[in-house]
């Protein structure tokens, strides 16, 4: 998670920027499926007949939606009325279970003058479906204030019914550090991992701000929690993770730095791409990779291949005076960037005007051969009114370009999630609206 209030899209135009939309930009992963395993839909077409139609939800904001593998539909989680929601429809878009937890979860409300809205909300923001057809949900607070309350993590059965809940609720010193899930998975032993960030940590006892735990099936206690990142700068995130082919946990995100001159601050720091490779029973770092610019890079998607390598989906921004670039890299199992250069998008600067790009999700086309990123291009400046629209870039295997589609459309648009659909389509989300798209980005069809 690859995740974001996908509803919208925050202005992009400060120069030490490094990324917009979202806090969490992305959690959303090859073809829909968190374990980063191919997704096809023709087991599931045989049984389903008709076309695919989904109608966003009035008053629901999505931040994810996955595969359910086990249903043959998809699984959706969001925000509604303040509190985390969920989703389920069919292979054909209908919808099956709708929930709210309104009556799980306390109002969030502010006491304190901080100048923040007095009303916030605890989003759902991260959904796995699990091996007995529920689900597991990961949620985020917003606004990122420890007076909004603390995130938690919960367990559902397969009518959307919650059978447990934790509070990540953690101190640093006398600090109150709030913890941000990205991305949550069931790994093969059949307990679950969660990825993400961490605010609020002055007290400087909690070491690095990204973090990833383990947590058990049966009651949601925490087996391990393991952070990372350095003290330097106070956004180092986690923003996606999947089970390798030896069961080790594989995790991207961002390794914020001082950028040159300026500090850090609120996530706008430079860094690079964070790769990491975890020990599942301890939470050991196996592997600890970083790669980048001279000015920033960050990873957001992440997938594997059959050759146990992986494509991970960010953005890149290679000095001050650039905008934000769309940015894709090849990783083998070590860590190492395979591609000589990664792959880049088409942002640039036009007279006052920022371009600008970003990968928020990938996936493989049906035939495995060539990787789909999906994303956004934005438009900041000063001379035009601002714009936002969702963008799909498609590039084989080594990374050499095939095609680039930019879909408009009135008001903000961003992609946030792409999933393979019915006759080997795919679904780009974005929160109040879905396009559908054929694997060459045709466009088929809006659903809205």
């Amino acid at each position: 998670m690859r995740k974001i209030f996908y509803s919208f899209l925050i202005p992009c135009f400060i120069f030490i920027i490094v990324s917009c939309g979202k806090d969490k930009t992305s959690t959303a992963d090859a073809g829909g499926d968190s374990s980063g395993s191919k997704t096809t839909a023709s087991e599931c077409d045989a049984n389903n007949k008709g076309s695919f139609q989904i109608f966003p939800e009035k008053g629901a904001g999505l931040w994810e939606i996955v595969r359910n593998k086990i249903d043959c539909g998809y699984a959706l989680v969001g925000g509604k009325n303040r509190k985390p929601w969920i989703q389920v429809i069919d292979d054909n878009g209908n919808q099956l279970i709708s929930k709210t937890f309104d009556a799980d979860f306390k109002d969030i409300t502010s006491n304190f003058g901080n100048g923040l809205p007095t009303e916030g909300q605890l989003d759902g923001s991260a959904i796995s479906q699990t091996k007995d057809s529920g689900y597991i949900v990961g949620t985020y607070v917003n606004p990122r204030h420890s007076s909004y309350g603390y995130t938690h993590i919960f367990k559902t059965d397969s009518q959307g019914e919650i059978e447990w809940k934790r509070e990540l609720k953690y101190k640093s010193g006398n600090t109150k550090v709030i913890h941000f899930v990205e991305d949550i998975i069931q790994t093969n032993d059949g307990h679950y991992v969660a990825v993400g960030y961490t605010s609020g940590d002055s007290g400087n006892k909690i070491k690095g701000q990204g973090f990833m735990t383990k947590i058990d099936k049966n009651d949601g206690t925490e087996k391990w929690m393991k952070r990372f990142g350095s003290n330097v700068c106070v956004f180092d995130t986690l923003n996606s993770v999947l089970e390798d082919n030896e069961n080790n946990l594989i995790a991207i995100g961002k390794y914020e730095i001082p950028c040159p001159k300026y500090a850090c601050h609120h996530g706008y720091a430079c860094g690079e791409v964070y790769f990491l490779k975890i020990s599942p029973g301890t939470g050991e770092t196996l592997i600890s990779k970083r790669h980048g610019t001279n000015w920033s890079a960050s990873g957001h998607s992440l997938l594997q291949l059959d050759d146990g390598s992986f494509i991970v989906g960010g953005r890149v921004k290679t000095s001050k005076t650039v905008p934000v670039n769309s940015a894709v890299w090849r990783i083998n199992q070590n860590g190492e960037v395979v591609w000589s250069q990664p792959w880049t998008g088409t942002a640039r600067k036009e007279n006052n005007d920022w371009h600008n790009e970003h990968v928020n999700a990938l996936a493989l086309s049906p035939q495995g051969d060539a990787i789909i990123a999906a994303g956004w291009t934005g438009l900041a400046g000063f001379s035009k009114a601002q714009k936002f629209d969702m963008m799909v870039w498609s590039m084989d295997l080594n990374g050499k370009q095939k095609w680039i589609k930019r879909y408009e459309e009135p008001g903000k648009q961003s992609a946030a999630d792409i999933i393979l659909i019915k006759n080997n389509n795919f679904l780009l989300s974005g929160g109040s609206i879905f396009f559908e798209i054929d694997s060459n980005g045709g466009l088929i069809k809006i659903h809205k």
